[in-house]
Formats: structure tokens, sequence, C-alpha cells
């Protein structure tokens, strides 16, 4: 069997990162060779992984790579570059001093808080002004601004007790270099940027050991090259797994002969208004014209598959694997008989406002109902203002981001889903894993997918409020038929989205991608 590698930007906190997470548990407990590869140049790279693998939800057997931490231990041992250092912290002067030595004792120190947090200013013992300390919630630094005559011209951010990324600004306030650095001080990496405009001009990684400085056209480029060493690295040729629109076009210049090149899609190929013959969705351009060039695209449904197939050809490399989900315990909480949920980013994407417009309507019919808003996100105010607007605020309360969302949907009636588009919500597996219908509006894809209307939970037309609106007041007076919908989307998903049931799918997905890859056969 080949060796399995996931490719994304980043692992955060949302709903694509869980299912890659869980993707690869199920890949990891199946015997099969996995890791994850990401690109992204988070400061705190190391303490994320170590929060993900403590929370249970990153698997202790699946390495996670990133260029950034791999370019840092490759740069290995930078003595061949101190003296160079040494020169360069003289001719730049105080500024170009590590942190600590920046700061002295005789500082005079400004505290406060203003609308980003906390923060601390320092002024020299002569009275000038010189820089600023972002500070965590803990009082550490997050990051500093250095100022000459009150212009930004260096940003250091923080991991932990050294600066792991150096920003340098013109006087005319634009970026114009960022700089990565090891615990050492050493530079490993940075980027050239035009400040006019913020555009990359070029990226210089180290390599001390040789005494070498290598030059690529911009972050692609580099990313490109670090992925097909980290392919090459594997004596078999991997199965190269990307996730996203960016991942995906950057596996595509691989080697053809170093891996078998998948690509899985977690969101919608179409934009606004989001119907089935609306435009494709411009991020993935490169992609679509060059889908025969992969040896296989998986997508979450059949539904799916069969609109993308009729609308860009290339019927034969379209596959459905749906996204794995372990089936959680049953959270030991009782049932709210007044209460709906709604677990979501607060984004336009999930469209709320729809969800606060139809709760109105569930409000003439019973007065005593409550709508618990649970997740953060760019349209949290917005939303904010509608309920108030409505006159809502009595029956509809934020309650913010949950590390609990089994337990929030668990003690619901119903869960509620108004989204524009979903693949494949994570969110409606859960709700219906713990054994909570989902009233949801029929977008594109995933509300179809994964609930059986009139089962295991309601669909309405996109956009019928009151429809909505009907199905949730029918859930909340009908506690028997709720039970019943809610048993029986617990059995159904976990039977379709489980390990075992998934992999099985990846597996044929596999198997067909080896045939159009033409590769030879790992030993």
């Amino acid at each position: 069997m080949r060796p399995i590698l996931i490719v994304l930007h980043r692992l955060g906190s949302g709903g694509v990162t869980q299912a890659v997470l869980d993707q690869a548990r199920m890949f990891s407990e199946a015997g099969r060779d996995v890791a994850i590869a990401t690109l992204d140049d988070n400061p705190h790279f190391a303490a994320s992984i170590e929060d993900l693998r403590n929370s249970g939800r990153l698997a202790a057997s699946v390495p996670v790579h990133n260029i950034y931490e791999d370019s840092a231990r490759a740069a290995g041992d930078a003595r061949p570059a101190r003296r160079a250092m040494s020169k360069a912290r003289r001719t730049l002067g105080r500024l170009a001093e590590p942190l600590a030595q920046v700061r002295t004792s005789q500082d005079l120190i400004e505290t406060g808080t203003d609308a980003h947090g906390a923060y601390r200013r320092h002024f020299t013992a002569a009275g000038e002004y010189y820089a600023f300390d972002r500070l965590d919630e803990d009082g550490g630094i997050k990051h500093t601004n250095f100022f000459e005559n009150r212009f930004l011209i260096r940003r250091d951010e923080m991991a932990g007790e050294h600066v792991a990324r150096r920003t340098w600004f013109t006087t005319d306030g634009g970026a114009n270099r960022v700089e990565f650095l090891t615990a050492e001080g050493f530079i490993y990496a940075q980027r050239w940027m035009n400040p006019e405009n913020g555009r990359g001009v070029g990226v210089y990684v180290a390599e001390p050991s040789t005494r070498r400085m290598r030059r690529f056209n911009g972050l692609p480029d580099w990313h490109v090259a670090w992925l097909q060493d980290l392919v090459d690295r594997s004596s078999t040729a991997p199965y190269v797994i990307a996730e996203t629109a960016s991942t995906i076009a950057k596996t595509l210049r691989l080697r053809r002969s170093s891996a078998v090149r998948i690509a899985m899609m977690h969101n919608s190929q179409v934009g606004e208004p989001f119907a089935v013959d609306s435009p494709l969705r411009t991020d993935y351009d490169d992609v679509f014209a060059q889908l025969d060039q992969l040896d296989a695209f998986v997508v979450l449904s059949e539904r799916q598959r069969a609109d993308m197939a009729e609308r860009l050809g290339n019927e034969d490399g379209f596959t459905v694997v749906p996204n794995a989900l372990r089936l959680p315990p049953r959270p030991d909480v009782e049932r709210d008989p007044r209460l709906v949920s709604v677990v979501s980013r607060l984004a336009p994407q999930k469209a709320l406002h729809e969800a606060i417009h139809a709760f109105s309507h569930v409000l003439e019919d019973v007065p005593d109902a409550r709508l618990e808003i649970y997740g953060r996100g760019p349209s949290k105010k917005e939303l904010e203002d509608l309920v108030a607007e409505l006159g809502l605020s009595g029956s509809i309360r934020f309650m913010g981001r949950t590390s609990e969302p089994n337990a929030a949907m668990a003690r619901s009636v119903c869960t509620v889903s108004t989204s524009d588009w979903e693949a494949l919500p994570l969110s409606i597996a859960e709700s219906l894993a713990v054994g909570t219908p989902v009233v949801s509006y029929d977008c594109l894809y995933g509300p179809s997918t994964l609930i059986r209307d009139g089962e295991t939970g309601i669909i309405v037309p996109r956009g019928a409020r009151e429809q909505l609106a009907e199905g949730v007041v029918r859930l909340l007076h009908s506690p028997s038929e709720t039970n019943a919908m809610g048993a029986a989307g617990r059995a159904d998903i976990s039977s379709r989205l489980s390990f075992e049931t998934v992999l099985r799918e990846w597996d044929h997905t596999f198997r067909h991608a080896d045939r159009r890859s033409e590769l030879p056969s790992p030993r």
C-alpha cells in the first residue's frame, strides 16, 4: 500500500480541519502510513499541534509537517552564519538586536487597553517613543512594533520567548520584507514584497550547511519545491490528497512520476447565487482547467459529482467519498423541550439572518422557545444588531464558541441550518450523530445528502423562512417524533459515515486513481 500525504494550507478550528483530522485518524487506525503537510507560517505552529493532540482531535500516530518548521530544522547549525549575523547587528544598530537586548530597565512604560486588547508602550530613558507591545490574555507579548519618529519600521511576532517572524516597513508604511527566524535568531527564510501593492517579488531560503541561499520567484514555487522534496523522501510514490484549491493547484505541479495526485473538494463548485448553473468559483480556475491531469477528484456527494461531471466533463475522474465521522457517545444531558440551537461559524455563507428571521415566526406559535447560537466570526455584530432590531434579545442568545458542541446540540430539540451552500456540513452530521434532528434549507449539497427528509430531519426550500419555522414548531410540539427522528438519525449517520464505511470508499478511489496514474504498483 502506498503511503498517504494529506496536504492543506493550515490546520485551524473549522469544519475542513476537523474533516482532515478525522480522515488522517481513520487511515492511521487502519494501519496506513499517513502524514499531514501544511504550508502556513503560524509562529505558534508547535503549540497549535500540541493543543490539537492534547484535545484528542489529532491522533498521536499522525505526523504533521510544516514548510516553515522543516526549513528551520534544515537550517540546523547556523554557526557558519553567526559572524555575518554579528556584523549585521553592528551595522543596523539597536533595532537589529534581539528583543531581550532592545529593552532596558531604564525604559519608561505606558500600559493600557484599546479595542484590540492590552498593550504596553516603551519610551527610552530620554523619553523617545520606540516600541509598542500587543499583549495576550496572560500578559505575554504577541507582537512588538518598533518605531522611529512614530513611523512603523519593524514588527516582531513572538513564539514564546523568541522572535519567530519579523516584518520590515518602508517610511510609507508598506511591508517590504518578512523574515522567519529560528529560536537562535538565524533568518532561515525571507519573503520580499513590493511595498506599494504587497505582492511578493521573491522568497529566499537559507542553506547554511552549503553556504547557499536558494531563491524562488514566490511562495507557490517554494511550496511546490518543498512538497516535491517531501514526496521524494518516500521510497514508494505516495497518494497525495490535496484538500484546498491552492494546494490542489500546487499538487498538480508535482513531478508526474513521483505521486498519485488526488484532489478533494470540501465546498461547492459554484459561486453566487449558489445554484447549479451559477458561475464557477474563480479560485478553482486553474484546477478545473487541468482536471485530466489529476488521478482522481473526490467530492462529498453523488449529486455534486453528477453536476460537476455534466458541467466540466472528465466524468471518469470524479469519485465520491464522504467525510468520515468519529461517532461520539451521546452526551449525558437532558433535552430541553423549548431549546433550538445553531452551531456554526458566524459568516456570510451560513446566512444566519435567515435562521433569526425564521425563529421570529417560531415564537408566534411557541412564545417560550429559545434559540442559542454557538460560534464566532465576522457576521456577529450584524447578527446581534438584527436580533435587537427584531426585538428578539430575550429569546435568541449568542453563546460564543463552545468546546462542547455535541452537548449543546444534544440538549436541543433540533438544530437549524440555513447556509447558502454546504458540501457536507460537519455540524449537521454531528447533530444527527448525537441524536438531534436537523431542520435545514435545501442548499447545494450537504443537507439533502445527510438528512433523510421526514425521517432524520426536515428539509425545506432555501429561503422558505415560514416553512423552516413550521418544521421547528412541529418538533417542539412533538417530543415523540423528535426522539424517533433523533434515534433514526444517529443510527443512519453512524452507518454511512463510520470509519469502516468511508475507508472502503477511499480504497475504491485509490484503486481508481492507481489505474488512471499508470504508475507502477507498490511492492
